[in-house]
């Protein structure tokens, strides 16, 4: 009987010694939110880029929609935006896309012919601008729209100032589509 309360005594030591050693230490812990920590930073810059990714996407599909509208106005009332003429290609002034002088969504009254609107409302790009109307741009190689064209090269485009919202020309984050060359 001795020998078997001894064991008793035995075994149950052991169990209560077997419970203590299931948990986690601290360090583990610390090590196992660490991992999850640097995985999750991984995760949010990979989505950070494809969101920026969609948005440049999305700013090429409107501005293309928009390319559309103005070359519907053109053949109506063989004006671009701001009223001016169709030659020569490169010539002043610029103007945002949204505004009644465009010509896009209605007119001021200074386009003869014109049986718009050619968009029922000029959007906004995805970085909160209004779309620009520039005919006299000055591509750039790293500029998206402007890939295959020569540095410095003139250019009548229609441009999204990308999400640091500057006419800048040489930021680079610009999203242009070429109307005229």
């Amino acid at each position: 009987m001795v020998e078997k309360l001894s064991l008793n005594r035995k075994s149950k030591r052991e169990l209560r010694s077997a419970i203590r050693q299931k948990g986690f230490t601290l360090i583990e812990l610390l090590v196992v939110i660490a991992i999850i920590g640097i995985l999750s930073s991984v995760v949010l810059v990979s989505l950070n880029s494809a969101k920026h990714k969609a948005k440049v996407a999305r700013a090429h599909a409107e501005l293309n929609q928009l390319r559309t509208a103005i070359g519907i106005l053109e053949i109506d009332t063989n004006l671009l935006p701001g009223k001016l003429s169709l030659s020569p290609c490169v010539q002043n002034p610029e103007i945002y896309l949204d505004r009644c002088a465009a010509g896009i969504q209605c007119t001021d009254g200074g386009f003869p012919g014109w049986s718009g609107p050619y968009m029922n409302v000029v959007p906004k790009d995805p970085w909160g601008t209004y779309y620009y109307f520039d005919p006299d741009y000055r591509c750039r190689t790293f500029v998206k729209g402007c890939e295959g064209v020569p540095d410095n090269t003139w250019l009548q485009v229609a441009v999204s100032f990308g999400p640091n919202k500057s006419e800048n020309y040489d930021d680079g984050d610009n999203v242009v589509v070429i109307l005229c060359r």
